[in-house]
């Protein structure tokens, strides 16, 4: 009886290796296998999982001879520096202009504060 057993799960699992690898589909989403910590203690970011919506213009930097920086998500930024997809174009006084493909995204500085 044991022997039938064994030879079950031996067949059983010859078959589920035939199938091949399993690919998992994360449908556009972040896949939750993926680590949120690196081993070395620093949060992993998935910068090309970013949307329009999640940059946050937290201060802009300026002076006279225009070498603007601004705080993207907590990242200093300039200009043709990279956030996930979209590449910084602009940075004004009161906003920073991203670049993706051949869109144009305006990130309006909040006045008052937080």
């Amino acid at each position: 009886m044991r022997l039938l057993i064994y030879a079950m799960i031996f067949l059983f699992a010859k078959s589920v290796c035939a199938q091949g690898n399993f690919v998992y589909d994360d449908h556009g989403k972040r896949d939750p296998f993926l680590p949120l910590v690196s081993p070395t203690g620093m949060v992993v970011t998935y910068d090309e999982d970013l949307s329009v919506n999640d940059l946050v213009l937290e201060g802009i930097v300026a002076d006279a001879a225009g070498n603007n920086a601004a705080l993207v998500n907590g990242k200093i930024v300039r200009a043709h520096d990279q956030i996930g997809p979209y590449m910084v174009d602009v940075i004004a006084i009161d906003h920073v202009e991203f670049l993706k493909s051949d869109q144009r995204f305006i990130l309006k500085l909040k006045s008052g504060g937080m």
